[in-house]
């Protein structure tokens, strides 16, 4: 079975009422994926509705063209769905399920045979970022929390839907989500899909790190990834961390490894930990969290193995801890940071 007869089949069991709690989240986590995919759910939970007045043309070509001349109709009106219950006779389900197989078939012939153009309403995207440098809190539609990073970005659309609040992330993130079980939140990032209720957690997953890391808080996360069948369930004072390079997950915990696990959860109150990194990770948690550029004159040991916690320090009070403890001279010259090894 293809992936999309795969999802039509669950559409179908939503829409009758006989999906279960992860079908249902399956659906609506490729709803969310697209403006299209929103779109075309909510079309058809709208043509669910719809009555179709005889019933003895089920399966005949004509009554075909009758369902999706009701979706272009529909599409193309601002009516109101009627309000008498659909799903009430047999038959009626499975025209719905005719019309969700259907829906490539009637927008290739109705779409070039009649002229018809679909056009879904505009769902307006709202993207927020942040320089290197900067961070920031902000308030989502449906009054969840995000202290955005330094050179990170969240997208999604204005309202959310009426059954998922879908965000892409690109860098980091700390979620503090308000509960809704009707409409799960998702946040997708490269390769991960994170699920929750309502929870709080971050998301580590700059394009330029070789890791990806989720830290939960508090309640619980569903993390999935595209290339594996198996999604981990994590609990609060635990994360994972996913190499992008070996596609491999490996969990943590506040016991087994507390730097780890608040550097990822206590940026968001000016906290910069370097939890044993290297020179190259040194210098590019540098450049995110002060917004300068950073030369190198000479050859950093390669023994770095940094440990060291800051507080909303300065960047000369980070740089004068750090450049006694490993030897070096720095200059900062505007927006330039310099350091030099003998």
């Amino acid at each position: 079975m293809d992936e999309h007869q795969h999802i039509d089949n669950l559409i179908v069991k939503v829409l009758n009422g006989n999906a279960s709690k992860q079908e249902k989240a399956t659906v609506n986590h490729w709803a969310g994926l697209s403006r299209s995919n929103a779109y075309e759910f909510e079309k058809l939970k709208a043509i669910w509705k719809l009555p179709i007045e005889d019933s003895k043309l089920i399966g005949h070509e004509e009554q075909k063209q009758k369902i999706w001349r009701a979706y272009a109709s529909e599409s193309q009106s601002s009516k109101c769905v009627p309000e008498t219950p659909f799903y009430r006779r047999g038959w009626v389900r499975a025209a719905a399920v005719l019309a969700i197989i259907l829906f490539p078939l009637y927008v290739f012939y109705f779409g070039q045979e009649r002229g018809i153009e679909e056009k879904g309403p505009e769902m307006k995207m709202i993207s927020k970022s942040n320089p290197t440098g900067q961070k920031s809190l902000i308030q989502l539609p449906d009054g969840s929390k995000v202290w955005l990073n330094a050179d990170s970005q969240i997208s999604f659309y204005e309202g959310f839907s009426d059954s998922l609040r879908a965000i892409k992330l690109e860098g980091e993130a700390y979620f503090d989500v308000v509960r809704d079980s009707l409409r799960p939140f998702v946040v997708d990032v490269e390769s991960l899909s994170v699920m929750v209720l309502g929870t709080e957690f971050n998301i580590s997953a700059f394009e330029a790190d070789k890791d990806l890391k989720v830290t939960l808080v508090d309640g619980s996360v569903q993390v999935s990834n595209t290339q594996q069948e198996n999604d981990l369930i994590l609990k609060p004072g635990t994360g994972l961390v996913y190499s992008k390079v070996k596609n491999h997950f490996h969990e943590f915990s506040e016991t087994s490894n507390p730097e780890l696990f608040h550097r990822t959860t206590e940026w968001r109150h000016g906290k910069l930990i370097f939890d044993g990194c290297n020179f190259e990770d040194f210098v590019k948690e540098i450049k995110r969290w002060y917004g300068v550029k950073v030369q190198v004159v000479g050859n950093p040991p390669e023994d770095w193995n940094i440990r060291a916690s800051f507080q909303n320090e300065l960047l000369t009070n980070v740089m004068d801890a750090v450049s006694y403890n490993k030897a070096f001279r720095y200059e900062i010259k505007g927006k330039e940071l310099i350091i030099m090894f003998h």
